[in-house]
């Protein structure tokens, strides 16, 4: 009994076995020999190959060397070949038959009709085709007249020029500056500069710089004048426009650019030193520049420093020395100065040269702080400065009538402690009250004539560069500076508002009050 209970579980256990491992019975598959496998990987591969050459494989459009190369296909590949071969064209016909048809004679449409019958009568026929008076199509084109040369001023406009000429300058020597008078003397000019040549309208100029006219219409029309004739300038008179356009105040760019374009070209021909000095000086005053001339003539001086003479130097203006000169050059030039002693012994020097030269050393003194100057420059300096103080002859510059009135409202009106002139060094301040100075600017004297001067409420006034220099040296030596326009003032016609502009002045600085 226990053998076939034994029997009996290992059967149930064979059975559950077998159950379980069904599902992973092993599939039988038929057997390939080695060598038809061989066979079929050959077969595959050489179809394999060319198939893949076959999709892969570039065509002769897609081998081009480059992009815009022709095709094989196109039928101009190969046109080089036929290039050099003989090509037959018929000859032209021995006659040329032109028609000319006249649309002017067609008869009027019936269509206009009557109405219409203006359109037959010449428009100009009142006046034997002119145009009517007035009419600025008033004569017919001359194309002969156009392409003529330019012909000369006829005889009665240069008498006129020189009657103009004679009187202005007859003014001038007289001393009569009436500004109404040189009003009218401004009109007249502004017809006749059209016609005049440069050495005329130099003369204009100058004349209406020393009478001390301020018009800018007149000088700005002066200016294109001169701008027009500087092409055909030799070098002396156009150092002479350069002297008299910063004598003026004109500050033009375009003119500047020109002249030094002129100039430039003509450095190596005939300019002299002293020419050099006065351009450089006009571009110093004028506060303009004109780089590639500067570099230039600065080049051209520099051998020649060590040759200067006495007039040579005081020729050359403190304000190009500060900022023209480069530092090489304004060394140079200092040293020639201490080497010739300019403004010593301070007794025996003309007033000019020496305030001149006490100028430029309160300028290198506060204005200009140079790296090195040799120690013969400063000993020079040095003793210019000590000599100038003990003798101390400067000569004090008067009030102006405004700068007059300026200080009576103070003194009576306001009851203000002012000092009318002081002599600070080379400076003589007016209108001193304490540390306060109180500038007047000039429209002559302290402003440049531009373009924009009279462009209403926008105008533009730019302050000269002597006038810039005066108020820096007075800001370094200590002083409050205060400004107020001339122009402002004269406007005002009773000593309240007068009064009121200047505590609005003293109190608040430059904010003024506008009437």
């Amino acid at each position: 009994s226990k053998c076939h209970e034994m029997s009996r579980c290992l059967g149930s256990d064979a059975m559950a076995a077998a159950k379980l491992s069904a599902p992973s019975a092993r599939r039988v598959y038929p057997r390939v020999s080695a060598s038809e496998r061989a066979k079929l990987r050959a077969g595959l591969a050489e179809d394999d190959f060319e198939g893949f050459c076959v999709n892969t494989a570039p065509n002769s459009e897609e081998v081009r060397e480059n992009v815009i190369e022709k095709p094989a296909t196109d039928a101009f590949r190969h046109d080089a070949q036929y290039m050099a071969t003989h090509i037959s064209i018929a000859p032209p016909e021995s006659k040329l038959d032109l028609t000319v048809r006249d649309t002017r004679a067609l008869p009027t449409p019936a269509s206009l009709g009557a109405v219409h019958s203006a359109l037959g009568h010449p428009l100009r026929s009142d006046r034997n085709g002119f145009a009517p008076a007035g009419h600025p199509s008033d004569e017919f084109y001359d194309a002969a007249a156009a392409r003529a040369p330019p012909q000369p001023v006829p005889d009665t406009t240069q008498k006129l020029e020189n009657e103009f000429l004679e009187t202005i300058e007859a003014s001038w020597y007289t001393g009569d500056a009436e500004p109404d008078l040189w009003r009218q003397y401004a009109k007249r000019a502004e017809e006749l500069l059209i016609t005049m040549p440069l050495d005329r309208i130099l003369r204009v100029l100058k004349a209406f710089v020393m009478a001390k006219y301020r018009g800018p219409d007149l000088l700005n029309r002066i200016a294109a004048e001169l701008a027009r004739e500087t092409k055909n300038a030799s070098s002396t008179r156009l150092c002479q426009v350069f002297h008299w356009l910063a004598k003026a105040g004109i500050r033009d760019q375009t003119l500047m650019s020109l002249m030094g374009n002129e100039a430039l070209f003509r450095l190596s021909d005939d300019f002299v030193l002293d020419m050099y000095i006065e351009v450089m000086n006009a571009h110093a005053r004028l506060d303009l520049r004109n780089p590639r001339l500067v570099a230039a003539m600065l080049r051209e001086m520099a051998p020649f420093f060590r040759e200067l003479s006495k007039d040579q130097c005081s020729a050359v203006a403190p304000l190009t020395v500060m900022t023209v000169f480069s530092d090489d050059a304004r060394v140079q030039y200092l040293s020639r100065c201490a080497e010739l002693n300019m403004g010593l012994p301070v007794r025996m020097t003309q007033p000019a040269v020496l305030k001149q030269f006490r100028l430029l050393e309160d300028c290198l003194r506060l204005d200009y702080h140079p790296t090195n100057l040799p120690g013969q420059v400063q000993l020079w300096l040095q003793n210019l400065k000590a000599e100038s103080e003990a003798l101390d002859n400067v000569e004090s510059t008067p009030l102006s009538p405004v700068e007059d009135d300026i200080c009576r409202v103070l003194q009576e009106e306001m009851n203000v402690a002012v000092t009318p002139c002081l002599p600070d060094g080379v400076l003589t301040l007016h209108l001193v009250m304490g540390k306060t100075v109180l500038q007047v600017m000039d429209e002559y004297h302290d402003y440049y004539v531009t373009a924009a001067m009279n462009e209403g409420h926008q105008r533009q006034r730019l302050i000269r560069a002597e006038t810039k220099l005066q108020q820096r040296l007075i800001w370094r030596r200590g002083w409050r500076l205060l400004t107020l326009d001339a122009e402002e003032w004269r406007k005002l016609t009773d000593d309240i508002y007068k009064k009121d502009l200047l505590e609005e002045l003293l109190v608040h600085g430059q904010k003024s009050i506008r009437h």
